[in-house]
């Protein structure tokens, strides 16, 4: 995405806002890396509901940006773009629960929504429909969506997430160091059942999950791919990253 779509005026106030950065001008490198911004930002907004303001999103990200220009040890890590991501998510996240925009009884609602989604799904097979998941949670089928907007705002701010945790895959399977051979067993045990999760869904769902997590495509891409809008490809990836949460035991939302 272009440069443009942040106005340079919040560039500006970012510089700002990050201590000991000189606000008179915009650093070539800041501008050279402002694709990550919008991309880190597109992913998160994408499952938010549209209450949510995303030109505060990017003005903290653009934060989080300089913040990884400054402290980026070349020697130590080995890339910049995945060190700047972590920062950017991070940034973008604090931001987030600085706003409290997860509305009361959010999270418990989550909660809800998570297991209807588990228990469903070992009854059924398969990822349940629109219509028996409003019927499970005895709600309108036209609020599921809202549902499923305030589930996911209240995992993205969760404060029991880990930097840079988007629900990705990689960290909820949390491999198992070198040096800790005692956990090998467990993280083995939680493959095969992300496994036989992932076996329950239709093709179109098996494919979000990779072009999503694995070829790096936005929604919209996505969307272009399967044929459906936006907000369909979000509401299934919602959907089995609750199946995912529930079957593996996240953190974020279980206990």
């Amino acid at each position: 995405m272009g440069t443009a779509q942040i106005p340079v005026r919040r560039l500006k106030a970012a510089y700002g806002a990050a201590e000991g950065t000189r606000a008179d001008g915009l650093d070539a490198e800041v501008l050279r890396h402002l694709p990550l911004v919008h991309s880190v930002v597109e992913r998160i907004a994408a499952h938010l509901p549209p209450t949510v303001d995303k030109e505060d999103l990017l003005h903290a990200g653009v934060i989080g940006l300089i913040d990884a220009i400054k402290r980026f040890d070349a020697s130590r890590d080995n890339a910049f773009s995945t060190y700047a991501v972590l920062r950017i998510r991070g940034q973008v996240i604090d931001e987030m629960r600085a706003r409290d925009w997860v509305p009361r009884g959010a999270r418990g609602r989550a909660r809800e929504y998570q297991q209807a989604i588990a228990t469903l799904n070992q009854k059924l097979g398969r990822l349940p429909q629109d219509d028996e998941i409003a019927a499970h949670l005895g709600v309108d089928e036209n609020d599921l969506l809202l549902i499923e907007q305030e589930a996911q705002l209240a995992v993205q701010v969760s404060l029991d997430a880990p930097v840079g945790d988007d629900g990705r895959l990689g960290v909820m399977l949390a491999a198992s160091r070198e040096d800790d051979p005692s956990r090998a067993i467990e993280v083995e045990d939680r493959k095969a059942l992300l496994a036989r999760t992932l076996a329950t869904l239709s093709e179109p769902e098996r494919l979000v999950v990779k072009l999503y997590y694995f070829e790096n495509l936005l929604m919209k891409e996505i969307a272009e791919v399967l044929g459906v809008t936006e907000s369909r490809v979000c509401q299934i990836h919602t959907r089995i990253m609750a199946l995912l949460r529930a079957r593996l035991g996240d953190p974020e939302l279980v206990g």
